[in-house]
Formats: structure tokens, sequence, C-alpha cells
């Protein structure tokens, strides 16, 4: 498997994106920058209180309040974009639009686990062309207590993103300089029987009928773990895994995925299975996990 280490002085076209481009990335970092420091504020405190929404999944005031800070921050960069997002749905245009997911993973931000994200999705035209994760809780000086100290909050936490066309990237903190540290490459796995398989919520394959599937994936598969929601996903861009697989999805969980996981597989589409159940694999596994899934 290859995960990808090239520096961006080493790979200048990195830091060569058209103007445009740049300015939506610019405009996501500064929007998951000020996200991470609302999360970290809140990240294991013991006054956090937990809501449940209509569909019985959780919500606190750190989706609320850095999707608040998400908007705003989109907004005044890019004001001619509307906006999704999870927790205040749509504004704006329907067709040239960011896609936010203000904590993905809010189940383990809750119980303390530093595997939660932002993401932000770009759609321009009807088609996903950004893609922007970034975890507050993970990468060099991210602990709680390093980060409350932390004196430059753009150093801080990981940061994985996409442009089309531009390849797919990862580093540290949400500066432009720091967070192409490495370029992403999806693995090169053959076959089913050498694969690393990772997957989302089993409860999902249970209710949505996909049970039997993922018996018959977990005999064929070299190896299975649960690494879930966009973790899941960013482990196959970076060639760490092979394949992921989830129950169910909405837009806002893999708006900002799938430019990363296209770009790291050389821009191979990811054509089917990727609404309602999801699956992102490298290209030479994709088809026959979709007939064993039946996506």
């Amino acid at each position: 498997m290859s995960g990808g280490s090239g520096r961006c002085h080493k790979l200048p076209v990195a830091m060569e994106v058209p103007r445009e481009t740049r300015r939506y990335l610019d405009a996501a970092l500064a929007a998951c920058r000020r996200a991470g420091e609302i999360h970290r504020a809140h990240f294991r405190s013991a006054a956090l209180r937990v809501e449940l929404k209509t569909d019985a999944s959780p919500v606190t005031v750190a989706d609320r309040q850095s999707e608040e800070a998400i908007r705003e921050t989109l907004r005044g960069a890019t004001p001619e974009l509307g906006l999704l997002g999870e927790e205040f749905g749509q504004e704006g245009s329907e067709r040239d639009r960011w896609i936010i997911d203000p904590i993905d993973a809010t189940k383990n931000f809750v119980a303390g686990l530093p595997f939660f994200a932002t993401l932000i999705g770009l759609e321009l035209d009807g088609e996903l062309v950004l893609g922007v994760v970034h975890a507050p809780a993970l990468g060099p000086g991210s602990g709680l207590v390093a980060s409350q100290a932390a004196e430059d909050g753009a150093a801080l936490g990981e940061t994985w993103w996409a442009a089309r066309g531009e390849g797919a990237w990862a580093g540290t903190g949400t500066a432009h300089a720091t967070c192409c540290q490495r370029r992403l490459r999806v693995s090169e796995v053959p076959a089913l029987e050498q694969a690393f398989i990772t997957y989302g919520g089993l409860k999902q394959f249970q209710l949505h009928g996909l049970w039997p599937a993922l018996e018959n994936l977990v005999a064929r598969a070299n190896r299975t773990r649960g690494f879930g929601d966009w973790w899941g996903h960013i482990l196959v861009a970076e060639g760490r895994c092979d394949a992921m697989i989830e129950g169910r999805v909405a837009l806002h969980d893999v708006a900002a995925l799938k430019p990363i996981l296209e770009e790291a597989r050389h821009g191979t589409p990811l054509v089917t299975g990727w609404t309602g159940a999801a699956l992102s694999s490298n290209a030479n596994l994709a088809a026959e996990l979709r007939r064993v899934m039946g996506f």
C-alpha cells in the first residue's frame, strides 16, 4: 500500500493552484480553523450537553456553534455561493454551494474520542470540485492541553484536501503551506482476498438489508476493521486501507470526501455506490466490491 510522502517544495504544482481554486481553498481552511477552535473548547468538557435530533442522532452546542462560524466565514469570503449544512439546512444557490458537516462523527466527539472532523465540500454547477477535511484533535500539538496553550491556532490539527485536477494532499494545521506536506495515493492492492477493508456502523448494514453481503465480504477479505465515518474513507485516500463500506450516508457526510478520494485515485471517479450506501476503494477493487455488496 502507498500513502505518498511528497513535500510541497518538491512538488510545486500543489502550491500553484489556480487563483480561484486557491480563493475557495483558503476560505474553507479559514472556516475549518474557526470550527476547530470551537470543537477544542468543548471537547471532553464535563458540561457538554447532548440532545437527540428527530432521526435519533446526537447534536451538541459544538455542532451548532461551529456550523454558524463556518457559515459566517464562507459567506464573507464567497458571498456568491449558497450553503447547505447538516444543522441549519439550505441557504442561497442549490447549484453552486458549500456543503458543510460541522462535526462528522459527533458520537466520537461526545465520547471523548479524537476521531471527529469538520467536512466542507464545494459544489459548482452541480459537481463536487473541492473538499477539505479537518480533524482538530489529531496531529502534532492537537491534544487538549497543548491546544489550549497554543498561540497559533492555524498550526493545530490535521487536514486533508483536494481540488479537481490538482491532486489530493494532507498535512498539519489549516495553513496552506503546512497542509500540503504529502500527496495522497490510494493503494494498488489487486484483489479482495488481499485487501484491508474498513466499515462503518454495523447497525446500518442490518437496517438496510446489507448484512448478508457484509458477511460475504468479511469472509473473503484479508483483514477487516471498523474505522467508521470520515476516518475510514480518509484511510483509503491515504492508501492505509484498501476500501471503506458504509450502510447509509447523507450528502453532507461525503461531499468533502468525494473529491479527495477521486484525486487520490489519479482522478478516477467514484461513479456508483456513493449515496445511500457508500463505497470507496482503489480502482482495482471497485467492480468486485460493488458486485459483492450489490451497490
